[in-house]
């Protein structure tokens, strides 16, 4: 079945166009922004079809071509084609619709952090092929795109990828397909590489003898530390943090401290804050500095966080290897907590742990999100343990895609 003039009025979180049929919605692969199309249906849901785009009838007037040469192929990005004032719209679209849908709540508008829109990323992931080489998966599929930079890399990880191609090519060459992945994270002029691997003995031992003295950081994961170390060293407005080789950390090094300075406005002074999913404990050492608790299930984040913490000089903290569900209202009471911090999975807050917080006497929430379905999903949540959006506002951390990150806060009645 196929439909024409089909017009493109958003885009998904996944890059499939938004688009109107007579009869139902569609979502539509390829489609781009602001254009007409005809579209071919290769799905039909009871309230929305998947579908395809054939062809252009009228291009979109904020369609550009993509300054990447992979783009068309490649699964990283998914807006790259249209201008950067057009996605920062979308993405301020993106999560007015989910307030509205999913909390019942209208606003006008919102305001939005604007980043560097190229060479932003400290991190990227890429799959290795049998032969060594670096590549992205293309667009919704297992197949592989080779590619020789990545425009959203940070400028010295475009710089080195040659070289470490180099290193991938040689270890797949003399075992094939030993190097599955590989994640390149960068800080300053430190390059640690990170290699998912099958487990193959001579092949490690190759590793470590040719490559013990390496420029790069090297781990291979679960099997340990061929040179360097198995972290890195970054810094967020005065405060230093030892990242690890699996710690979270943001993405985008200079709209960090945007994302912490809005956090840090919302939080005002003198609190006591716990931070649940506190991983290494960069954002909330960043954002309130001492007086602080935070809840971490990763065990080895929670070294970290201690060893930050001690880096940092602190001298009234606490970190818990718990899970968040571990937190209630003795606690809550015990340790005195003013204002807790969240910045969960994509998955978003477990309902019954809103309920449980409902129950404290929590005054304030500063939740941050990298998924606004999410999100809207739990301040009406927290509305119905009897709280309210405050404040909110966003930061594009992740220019040439429909991710962005969210802040919003939220208070007691």
């Amino acid at each position: 079945m196929k439909y024409t003039d089909i017009k493109i009025t958003d885009i998904l979180q996944d890059g499939r166009g938004v688009g109107k049929t007579p009869d139902k919605i569609a979502f539509i692969e390829k489609a781009t922004f602001g254009e007409i199309c005809e579209i071919e249906i290769i799905n039909e849901n009871k309230n929305f079809y998947e579908a395809k785009k054939i062809k252009t009838i009228k291009e979109s007037p904020v369609q550009r071509q993509a300054p990447c040469p992979y783009y068309y192929e490649c699964g990283a990005c998914t807006i790259m084609d249209i201008t950067y004032n057009a996605q920062i719209q979308l993405k301020k679209n993106l999560i007015l619709s989910a307030l509205k849908k999913t909390a019942n709540i209208e606003l006008e508008d919102i305001e939005i952090i604007e980043s560097e829109n190229l060479h932003y990323r400290n991190k990227i992931r890429l799959q290795v092929t049998k032969e060594g080489k670096l590549a992205y998966n293309k667009i919704g599929s297992n197949d592989l795109v080779e590619i020789k930079d990545c425009l959203l890399a940070r400028k010295i990880i475009s710089v080195n990828l040659p070289e470490i191609e180099e290193i991938t090519k040689d270890i797949n060459n003399k075992y094939p397909s030993f190097i599955k992945e590989i994640t390149i994270r960068t800080y300053s002029k430190e390059i640690m590489l990170n290699l998912e691997s099958e487990k193959n003995d001579k092949a490690l031992a190759y590793i470590r003898e040719k490559y013990a003295s390496s420029k790069y950081s090297i781990n291979i994961i679960g099997q340990g530390n061929i040179s360097g170390k198995d972290y890195l060293e970054y810094q967020i407005f005065d405060k230093k943090f030892r990242i690890s080789l699996n710690d979270f950390y943001q993405v985008n090094d200079k709209q960090i401290q945007n994302l912490y300075q809005t956090a840090r406005d919302f939080l005002g002074e003198n609190k006591r804050v716990l931070d649940l999913y506190c991983g290494s404990a960069t954002s909330s050492i960043a954002i309130n500095g001492d007086n602080l608790v935070g809840v971490e299930i990763n065990k080895n984040a929670i070294k970290d966080a201690k060893i930050n913490a001690e880096i940092n000089d602190l001298d009234n903290f606490k970190f818990l290897a718990k899970n968040a569900k571990y937190i209630d209202e003795n606690f809550i009471k015990n340790e005195k907590i003013d204002t807790i911090i969240v910045d969960p999975p994509r998955a978003g807050l477990d309902k019954a742990l809103i309920k449980s917080i409902g129950k404290t006497s929590t005054k304030e929430i500063i939740y941050i999100s990298c998924n606004p379905q999410t999100l809207a999903r739990d301040i009406k949540r927290f509305i119905n343990e009897g709280y309210k959006l405050e404040k909110i506002k966003a930061v594009d951390m992740f220019p040439q895609t429909m991710h962005v990150e969210a802040i919003a806060l939220i208070q007691k009645i």
